[in-house]
């Protein structure tokens, strides 16, 4: 995996994301549906102006949430973001729902596959987008499930004081118990029990795959507004 040379592309204007899926969520009352696209270098500029204006500390007042964690929540954005700008096999996808980017997941595409980051955020102040974190995972099964992916990976931060241990497991992922690393949590779910949980998803989050994708511009499509 080779990052692209940023010094060749400092002032590029040009964009590469293109419309992958169609993600249609209903469970209980709440039904709505994300646009995906797969990221590119050549997206850079516009993800870094779109991390830039998810300020979590006002887009969160009032709701509790410690410096602590959100300073490890704008983390995995703008790891997110940087893991954008890499090559085959980092594949990074933006999940939007009605034009408000409100979510990316990038990992690494390969037998063994390695999940980087999953995140998340308001759209604006105090107003989340119910279940993107979990159609994130969904799809991520589903193209795992496509590539004949053998495994699935991702290390947890285990002091960051957020409970996402908790979140995993309930897709699930099972810690890796040989592991001896003392602040990071290894998790892993197997093929086998990945078809078997990404069936259970299948009655509430439906994937369809866009046909011939054309590239866009995600700044002439896309509000990152965050008021």
């Amino acid at each position: 995996m080779k990052v692209r040379n940023i010094n060749n592309r400092v002032n590029n204007t040009s964009f590469k994301a293109k419309e992958f899926a169609v993600v249609d969520v209903a469970i209980k009352n709440i039904t709505h549906t994300f646009k995906v696209y797969s990221l590119d270098y050549d997206d850079r500029v516009f993800l870094d102006n779109m991390a830039s204006n998810i300020k979590l500390k006002s887009l969160t007042a009032g709701s509790g949430f410690k410096d602590s964690i959100l300073r490890t929540w704008k983390r995995i954005i703008n790891n997110a973001v940087l893991m954008s700008g890499f090559t085959t096999p980092q594949k990074s996808f933006l999940f939007v729902k009605d034009n408000k980017p409100c979510g990316i997941i990038s990992y690494k595409d390969m037998q063994d596959c390695y999940l980087d980051n999953v995140a998340s955020w308001p759209v604006s102040k105090n107003k989340y987008v119910k279940y993107t974190g979990m159609s994130m995972l969904k799809f991520l099964f589903h193209n795992c499930e496509k590539n004949n992916v053998k495994r699935i990976g991702l290390d947890v931060v285990s002091n960051s004081r957020i409970d996402l241990d908790t979140f995993y497991s309930k897709f699930g992922f099972i810690k890796n118990m040989s592991s001896e690393r003392t602040f990071i949590t290894d998790l892993y779910i197997p093929r086998g029990r990945m078809l078997e949980y990404s069936k259970q998803l299948d009655s509430c989050i439906k994937i369809t795959e866009v046909e011939n994708p054309s590239t866009v511009n995600l700044k002439k499509i896309t509000n990152i507004n965050y008021t």
